[in-house]
């Protein structure tokens, strides 16, 4: 078979049997003559080839080559790979051509990289099996913990995560008042807030009115400039400074947690303002966290904690007519990791200000927060 596929490339027209050509090739290119020949030729005519399936072939293959036959596969080897990084047509061919290019610009040993290149994309060491070989139950417990290392070992987080360190999530009672009852969109954004709402250990909170904000205390004259953190008794509700940004959120704005997570999901993930900040001081309770935040009338749709982090579902509104709504998922994750991840969605009022107003929501929840950093 492997003789005449250079013959077979100069007659293939459709792009998915050249792809297949190219990738033979590739793969058995230390016993066909001709490989590095028949594929410089279609490196020399890159820019003709509209099929982003064979740039990518081509690409794969001849990286694949380059560890077969190094003399005579490096210089095409170049130019391929500096058409490709400027390539703009598929993402997935430039994102491999910065991989490959990066990995053999900067690994010591190119072992290292004929190994990472030559390895058969089959996830979790597994082949295709048939339909009647596939386990249901084994798939569905996979994909309750997808965007996870099981999805990668193609086995359960039990089966390697000791059970000491395993984190068990209990679902939220039937009865809780954000349970919509809505199946779950497909694309739940940044995230999962469609799945995080359903988590246990959850707080509704949904105040009438914002508390007044309290008095600023008194400067003791000790500053900790150094972050070593000041006394050793137990951490009492931060109280915010005034505001620097010229937002003002409006503290009779409500929602509920139906029209939240239709927001939320409506948001496309690249329109999220996401920042993750370091923090000193980990808070003892949820209640601390929003006692600080509504003091500048940022509400809290849902709280809750985990064994790894505390959990925010926040909202707010500028206090105008047509104001922006702010939709914001926090989390501070506990120590040793200690530090709080932001990320906010906005619905309604003017949008091109949105990632400027955005920012300024990020600027006041430091504020409100700042006894914490």
């Amino acid at each position: 078979i492997a003789p005449p596929l250079p013959r077979a490339l100069r007659y293939m027209t459709e792009p998915e049997g050249k792809a297949s050509v190219v990738h033979l090739l590739g793969e058995c290119g230390d016993i066909v003559g001709e490989a590095p020949y028949s594929l410089e030729k279609l490196i020399d005519s890159y820019d003709e080839i509209k099929d982003a399936s064979v740039k990518i072939a081509l690409l794969t293959s001849t990286i694949k080559l380059f560890f077969k036959r190094p003399p005579e596969v490096q210089k095409m080897l170049g130019r391929l790979l500096a058409k490709a990084t400027e390539d703009v047509s598929s993402q997935d061919l430039h994102d491999r051509a910065l991989m490959y290019y990066r990995l053999l610009s900067t690994a010591g040993d190119p072992k290292i990289v004929e190994q990472v290149v030559s390895k058969s994309p089959v996830i979790g060491g597994h082949g295709v099996n048939f339909a009647e070989e596939e386990d249901k139950e084994h798939r569905d417990a996979l994909l309750e913990e997808f965007n996870t290392l099981s999805t990668l070992y193609g086995i359960t987080s039990e089966n390697f995560i000791s059970e000491e360190y395993q984190v068990k999530l209990v679902r939220m009672p039937k009865e809780h008042p954000l349970d919509v009852g809505a199946a779950p969109l497909v694309d739940p954004g940044v995230n999962g807030v469609a799945e995080h709402l359903q988590q246990t250990s959850i707080n509704d909170v949904a105040p009438e009115s914002a508390p007044a904000a309290p008095a600023a205390p008194a400067l003791s004259g000790e500053v900790d400039l150094l972050g070593f953190g000041l006394g050793d008794g137990p951490m009492v509700a931060p109280t915010p400074a005034a505001a620097s940004s010229d937002i003002s959120l409006d503290a009779s704005f409500k929602i509920s947690g139906e029209d939240y997570q239709a927001k939320w999901e409506a948001v496309a993930d690249s329109h999220a303002l996401s920042v993750m900040m370091s923090l000193r001081l980990q808070p003892e309770s949820t209640d601390l966290v929003e006692s600080a935040l509504s003091t500048l009338n940022i509400l809290t749709m849902a709280s809750g904690e985990l064994p790894t982090e505390l959990k925010f579902f926040l909202y707010g509104r500028e206090r105008r007519e047509n104001g922006m709504i702010f939709l914001i998922q926090a989390v501070i994750f506990k120590s040793p990791d200690l530090s709080l991840s932001i990320t906010i969605k906005t619905s309604g009022g003017d949008q091109a200000r949105s990632g400027e107003l955005s920012q300024k929501v990020v600027d006041m929840t430091k504020t409100a927060l700042q006894e914490l950093m």
